[in-house]
């Protein structure tokens, strides 16, 4: 694994020692929501304690909310140049890093770190799976969209 501590961790051990969350923007960057105008963007939660959950709302009212894992080490090797199946859960989401932030981004930047993901169903049955790392992320959903995340600074202790 590479030196340094990742942002997503400090912001985790943050988060479960003072109760707090980070707000996080998810954009659709490629897909049918891309494709609407104005484009949308949604706001999602990243909370904690207990564990690190993550909360996301559409604007069709479906609702997402789950724990989020973090790997430590070097996540599983990048898929094959083909694309990615259509539907979440895939081993890595290194094509979607990629679309996202520029080819190679996933091997030059992420690939060794420890980073943040969550498969999570919506209450209308959509799945999406979420990447976190270095204060940035990703998501696909089975409905063909890829999203880019970036998170937000982290917000006010939550009372219980």
């Amino acid at each position: 694994m590479k030196t340094g501590v990742s942002v997503l961790l400090a912001l985790s051990c943050a988060c479960l020692l003072s109760g707090c969350y980070a707000s996080l923007r998810l954009y659709p960057v490629r897909g049918p929501l891309a494709e609407q105008t104005p484009p949308q963007a949604f706001t999602a939660k990243l909370t904690a304690p207990p564990g690190l959950t993550f909360s996301v709302a559409l604007a069709n009212g479906e609702t997402f909310q789950g724990k989020v894992k973090i790997l430590a080490g070097p996540p599983p090797a990048p898929l094959a140049p083909n694309p990615p199946p259509a539907v979440p859960p895939q081993p890595n989401l290194a094509s979607a890093w990629d679309s996202v932030y520029g080819p190679g981004f996933y091997v030059a930047h992420v690939v060794g770190y420890q980073l943040g993901q969550a498969v999570l169903t919506g209450s209308q049955g959509t799945v999406i799976q979420v990447e976190i790392w270095n204060a940035r992320g990703v998501a696909v959903d089975n409905k063909g969209n890829i999203y880019k995340l970036v998170l937000g600074a982290a917000g006010a202790p939550q009372a219980n």
